[in-house]
């Protein structure tokens, strides 16, 4: 019964819609002048919106910034200004945060630069997030979706997958809660 309730519901049909044609900025495409504090919460908000733009909840801000920097996850700004790579790693942590501990964060990321360098390393996340939410997303709204991700743990990415599925599956979790939440408001207010 639930199951129907969100493949007929207009608003996950079109949250869905957003999703599947969502994309994160590469790498190419973050700004690679020095941008301030609210320069960069400002490209990381725009970033993430479609994902989380029904909640009312800050994905990142000025003191999670300065806490990530104290935390030695990025490293300083230069002259208060932020480069792309503090961007990306930003939007990194931004995501992965919502499943993962910051300390497991932090070692992942420094496993991801191991083996490969920071541009390629953030395009492939890229890649690998914008594959998830379009799987799990589309699973709320259609029967037959052939779409899927490798979880073979022989994948040197099993770890990555297995996180930005989790960050799917919570983001689209959160858009389900929201539509339930609205429906019963609408609900009781039309009953009275």
């Amino acid at each position: 019964m639930e199951d129907l309730f969100f493949r007929n519901d207009q608003s996950m049909i079109d949250y869905v819609d957003t999703l599947s044609e969502f994309r994160l900025p590469r790498w190419d495409k973050i700004p690679t002048l020095g941008l301030y504090m609210d320069q960069v919460v400002t490209v990381i908000d725009q970033a993430l919106s479609p994902l989380i733009g029904f909640n009312e909840e800050a994905f990142i801000t000025p003191a999670m910034i300065n806490n990530y920097v104290k935390l030695g996850m990025v490293r300083k700004p230069d002259k208060k200004k932020y480069s792309r790579e503090h961007i990306a790693s930003l939007i990194v942590i931004t995501v992965l945060k919502q499943s993962t501990a910051i300390g497991d964060i932090r070692l992942g990321i420094d496993t991801a630069l191991k083996n490969s360098d920071p541009q390629s390393s953030y395009d492939s996340f890229c890649d690998y997030v914008e594959r998830a939410v379009r799987i799990v997303a589309l699973s709320t709204v259609c029967k037959d979706d052939t779409a899927t991700m490798d979880f073979s743990f022989h994948s040197q990415h099993a770890l990555i997958t297995m996180a930005v599925c989790s960050f799917a599956t919570k983001i689209i979790t959160a858009k389900m809660v929201s539509i339930l939440r609205e429906s019963t408001l609408y609900s009781d207010t039309e009953q009275k």
